[in-house]
């Protein structure tokens, strides 16, 4: 089973989605429950419904008194034993039994611990994953519930994530040799997953001998720790200069040179790479990328440690904007169908102040489940930059409606709403937009003073 987002689901599924998102403006929460149960059930792969219902579902349970609790665990019991009793045959019955236990109570152990055994027979990882992680912020010592989490982490072939539980689980019985040696399998997941490899056959195959797993585990933590990058390094070099042509080994020493700031040698690591697989890798494309940049960042610096002239220096800012350009663009011509290379080439743009090519890619970047939102925001700053406020407010807010929870996204999108509606003279919705950021960040970009300044009017009209 694979996620979706909402342009991949029907009309009909988006019309009663968009039912449920207007439920929970008006604080409607059993009546958005109902309709987000429903599309779940029906369509479990939907991911913004998913996440959307179970924003609803906890504020109707953090709202539930102490016997209004004690209530739900005896009318969602029956619900998750006929879900037990289907788990087998019809794991899909039983998850949508637990969904029905949840919309009674999101924190109830036994709904969420059907949903997520349910969802692992189904395939269904990242549901399971869900729910499994939802049980360790609630109770973080059920070792059986930690065990099936990273099981299921290393199913869906998260082994990073894998890792970080079955440390845990070390942690609390260090001398359990199958925990021991479930520690060993995701350490090597955690690498194949970190260096992205592609070889054919299995891991076994490919390490020299068991305990290279404990290697690649404690190599992992300090590359991820940034302990001694120096150590890393080294380690990496000596293991090419012992004839080591592993692709995975010069990824991982490429981006220690770019960590240290080596950025001709993180370049020539890169360049190996392309010459090995014999083509380029739009990923490894950015990294060139980013590591070149890095070297004209320094370059900058310098210049402006020895007090160069602002044209100097605006001349090589143009020279670092005109190379990220050609690159993004180049990449974009070879992989017109990549919808996230279309979404990096916009963002270019609309830092070069090129709006209508950046509205252009903006518009085919929302295509991509990711950056789909963050799309559709810049779309409407492309669209208030070219004067278009109208369409720059519907942009906007139609990005906001699907914004749940009041993070840096939602709060940039706010801001832009707030300057647009400003600008279009409906000072009281600006005021609006402005004040929802202000209660949850004082310190936003200039929110605090546009604010005051509203008020300021106001005491001076009063004055009059």
């Amino acid at each position: 089973m694979n996620k979706k987002d909402i342009s991949q689901v029907s009309s009909s599924v988006r019309s009663s989605y968009q039912k449920a998102m207007d439920a929970a403006r008006k604080n409607n929460i059993d009546y958005a429950i109902e309709i987000l149960k429903s599309i779940v059930q029906k369509d479990p792969g939907f991911i913004d419904a998913r996440t959307a219902l179970r924003e609803q579902e906890k504020k109707k349970t953090e709202s539930l008194g102490a016997f209004a609790k004690f209530m739900s665990g005896i009318k969602a019991g029956s619900l998750i034993s006929k879900g037990r009793a289907k788990l087998k045959k019809s794991p899909l019955e039983a998850m949508n039994m637990a969904e029905e236990a949840l919309a009674i109570n999101l924190y109830n152990i036994g709904a969420l611990g059907l949903l997520g055994d349910a969802a692992f027979e189904a395939k269904a990882f990242f549901v399971s994953i869900e729910s499994l992680e939802m049980i360790e912020k609630l109770q973080p010592k059920n070792e059986t519930n930690l065990r099936k989490l990273a099981d299921t982490y290393q199913a869906a072939g998260q082994g990073c994530n894998a890792l970080r539980v079955w440390q845990r689980i070390s942690g609390m019985r260090p001398g359990d040799l199958e925990v021991q040696s479930k520690l060993r399998s995701a350490a090597a997941l955690a690498s194949m997953e970190d260096g992205k490899w592609e070889e054919e056959g299995d891991f076994q195959t490919k390490m020299k001998n068991k305990d290279d797993a404990v290697i690649l585990e404690q190599e992992d933590k300090i590359v991820r720790d940034v302990d001694d990058i120096s150590t890393m390094t080294q380690r990496y070099e000596a293991q090419i200069a012992e004839d080591d042509s592993s692709v995975d080994v010069r990824r991982k020493l490429a981006e220690l040179y770019y960590r240290a700031g080596r950025f001709e040698e993180s370049v020539a690591a890169y360049e190996w790479i392309v010459n090995k697989m014999g083509t380029l890798d739009p990923s490894i494309d950015r990294a060139i990328e980013k590591a070149n940049t890095g070297k004209f960042n320094l370059a900058i610096e310098e210049l402006r440690s020895k007090e160069a002239s602002e044209s100097e220096i605006n001349e090589l800012e143009t020279q670092k904007f005109n190379y990220r350009m050609e690159r993004a663009v180049d990449r974009v011509n070879r992989y017109p169908n990549d919808t996230e290379l279309r979404y990096y080439l916009a963002q270019v743009y609309w830092e070069g102040g090129f709006v209508d090519n950046a509205l252009e890619q903006f518009q085919m970047g929302q295509k991509n489940p990711h950056y789909r939102l963050s799309a559709i925001v810049y779309m409407g700053r492309c669209f208030h930059a070219k004067g278009q406020v109208d369409l720059a407010i519907e942009q906007l807010e139609k990005a906001i409606s699907e914004m749940l929870t009041m993070d840096k996204v939602k709060m940039e999108a706010l801001y832009f709403l707030g300057v647009a509606c400003e600008d279009s003279g409906n000072t009281e919705k600006a005021l609006d937009c402005f004040k929802q950021i202000y209660q949850n960040n004082v310190n936003y970009l200039d929110v605090a003073v546009r604010i005051q300044k509203f008020y300021d009017a106001q005491k001076n009209n009063k004055k009059r």
